[in-house]
């Protein structure tokens, strides 16, 4: 639970070829692992939909001390769906540097034709990410139930777009559907946290990004002939109703 978020970035960066392919996305998961972290620690409780907070002292981790003291300066408890789909500015160069201070990644920076600077992270610790790889895999074949941290783990995945990476075609299918269930999207019964979080998690895909199911047609246009006026008509060909009645 504790490498929830660190987990999110590191299977993203190891699957994206060295980059985070949609930061935005991954910010929203970002903030929903850091609400599940803070109320399985017993630090918030979620009622209604509305995060409120129990004890304010720091935790000890920069990430959920940031998120502790963003829920705090709230004037009145907001809306877990609302806090997660505003990711804090910086998250994710968050995660990556504290990712980059462990050993696990290492900035590369270049820089192509001559001018535009492209950032990409290397993977240094294989170890971590087939560790992470191997409990996804695990949430991901599995049949019975899921405690806490595999809900919010596998939940998470499949809401910032990791089970159709991890697990693309046909031979992933059934892991795909697995992490669905998992996430809570077919109407499983949940409790009131599991219930925030998959509030949380359905908006880290912008609804730009997600496939449209209404079927849409163009109208073909109607093209009308245009009757000439001016020096075009007198130049214009005699018809056979002319010819009859001149």
């Amino acid at each position: 639970m504790s490498t929830l978020g660190d987990d999110l970035v590191l299977l993203s960066v190891w699957q994206g070829g060295g980059r985070l392919t949609a930061p935005n996305v991954i910010g929203v998961g970002l903030m929903g692992a850091e609400l599940v972290r803070l109320a399985a620690s017993g630090r918030v409780q979620i009622t209604d939909g509305r995060i409120t907070v129990l004890d304010a002292a720091p935790t000890g981790d920069a990430e959920a001390d940031a998120a502790l003291a963003s829920l705090a300066a709230q004037r009145r408890p907001p809306r877990a769906r609302t806090w997660c789909s505003r990711p804090r500015r910086g998250i994710c160069d968050a995660y990556l540097a504290r990712l980059a201070a462990a050993g696990v990644l290492q900035r590369q920076d270049q820089t192509r034709l001559g001018f535009i600077r492209v950032t990409r992270w290397q993977v240094t610790d294989t170890a971590r990410v087939t560790d992470a790889r191997a409990r996804l895999d695990a949430i991901a074949q599995g049949t019975g139930q899921v405690d806490l941290g595999q809900a919010a783990f596998g939940g998470l995945a499949h809401a910032v777009g990791l089970a159709g990476r991890l697990y693309p075609g046909r031979d992933g299918r059934d892991r795909r559907k697995r992490l669905e269930l998992v996430a809570g999207r077919t109407g499983r019964r949940r409790t009131p946290t599991m219930r925030s979080r998959t509030r949380c998690t359905r908006r880290a895909t912008p609804r730009s990004r997600r496939p449209s199911t209404r079927r849409r047609t163009r109208p073909c246009p109607r093209r009308t002939p245009r009757t000439p006026r001016g020096p075009a008509a007198m130049a214009a060909p005699r018809t056979a109703a002319t010819d009859r009645f001149p």
